[in-house]
């Protein structure tokens, strides 16, 4: 039987592969939302709040170039948070890395606020739309006025000629990766379409009604999206209206 670090690193291996084939910019969009991290927060330190850390790809991309960032992690999945752990241990980072096996509800009650906080591929695999907002409500209470958030999402309407359009781009992917047709078929089919898909104005009024502000989409790649955007305070309107 395989050690559990060498089934870990496999495991790793696996799922980051068939990211870069399902987001050929996935690399990129790490360091772009480092970049506006960085941009929004100050070089004393910062504490950041990782919706989705399973995995741990946003841990090894910003948790070695921003040695003054502490993280907390949370997944549902915990398979992929052993792959988390795996890699925060060889990167030694494991003194400014605490993860969460369970939902953001599980965070201690005594939890302090975040500096910044990411959710990144996991709002589509939430099929309620009113769970979606609760979960960007509990995002944005974990926040401190005007702190950077950035949501990364599949999205369209399902019923859209452009949706349709951008599905047969995602397919070409995989056949350029080496899937057969008909495997790539099944995946459109009977996978991604499983998958829950809201309209780009949609996710922007979720994020809203949220208690986000300055809400700008910066970040497209076949089915997914990205926006960046800001918690309100406490009298509703983000730090940057406030000055």
């Amino acid at each position: 039987m395989k050690d559990n670090v060498t089934m870990n690193s496999e495991m790793a291996q696996v799922y980051e592969t068939n990211a870069r084939v399902s987001i050929p910019t996935y690399d990129a969009l790490f360091g772009m939302v480092q970049s506006y991290f960085r941009a929004e927060l100050s070089g004393e330190g910062a504490s950041v709040l990782v919706i989705g850390a399973g995995g741990g790809n946003e841990l090894s991309a910003w948790g070695p170039s921003n040695p003054e960032w502490t993280f907390t992690g949370v997944d549902i999945s915990e398979e992929m948070l052993k792959i988390a752990q795996h890699k925060t241990n060889q990167l030694g980072l494991s003194n400014r890395v605490k993860l969460i096996h369970g939902t953001i509800n599980d965070l201690p009650e005594d939890t302090a606020v975040y500096d910044a906080a990411s959710c990144i591929l996991v709002l589509h695999f939430i099929d309620n739309v009113q769970e979606k907002l609760d979960l960007l409500r509990t995002i944005h209470s974990h926040l401190k006025p005007g702190a950077p958030f950035v949501l990364v999402s599949a999205y369209g309407d399902r019923d859209s000629t452009e949706l349709k359009d951008r599905l047969h781009v995602w397919g070409s992917f995989w056949l350029d990766a080496g899937r057969a047709p008909s495997k790539v078929n099944e995946m459109v089919n009977t996978g991604i379409m499983k998958i829950s898909f809201l309209p780009e104005k949609q996710i922007e009024g979720l994020l809203q009604e949220s208690g986000f502000t300055n809400i700008t989409k910066f970040f497209v790649t076949g089915l997914f999206g990205g926006w960046i955007c800001h918690a309100a305070g406490s009298n509703g309107v983000g730090i940057e209206s406030e000055v």
